[in-house]
């Protein structure tokens, strides 16, 4: 019963540690976008103050430069707002990857403990039935 059990508890061990490579993988993905997220946040307020720092002359210009500086307003508040969104799912992601290596950890543990006693349990019956079958010397 007890190797039963240390079997199946090897096998969620073994489960939880299959999965955690898709996981890894998910946050190397949203470490990567969230860089590119950052850069290109940077670019765009480096594009900003370009736009603005131009000697425009004509109102034509300075039309196209207003339009131009709200279409980076713009497009830089989507990105913050994706920016926030990627950082939380990776929050969320570390933080379930930490708890599944917890839990493999826990469980394989238990897995070992649990084949620990089942082996002392069969040996102590071994060692029972031995007793029982030595022959007595008779006095």
């Amino acid at each position: 019963m007890g190797e039963r059990k240390a079997k199946m508890l090897r096998n969620m061990a073994l489960k939880e540690q299959a999965r955690m490579p898709g996981f890894v993988q998910r946050q190397r993905m949203l470490r990567e976008e969230i860089n590119q997220s950052k850069s290109l946040i940077e670019r765009m307020n480096d594009l900003r103050v370009e736009a603005t720092s131009d000697g425009v002359l004509s109102a034509q210009r300075l039309q196209s430069a207003r339009w131009y500086e709200l279409r980076l307003i713009d497009e830089s508040k989507l990105l913050q707002n994706k920016l926030d969104f990627l950082e939380i799912e990776m929050r969320d992601l570390t933080a379930l990857v930490t708890q599944m290596g917890h839990k493999q950890q826990i469980v394989s543990n238990k897995a070992d403990e649990v084949a620990r006693l089942a082996r002392e349990e069969k040996e102590t019956r071994i060692e029972a039935a031995q007793v029982v079958l030595r022959p007595r010397s008779r006095i």
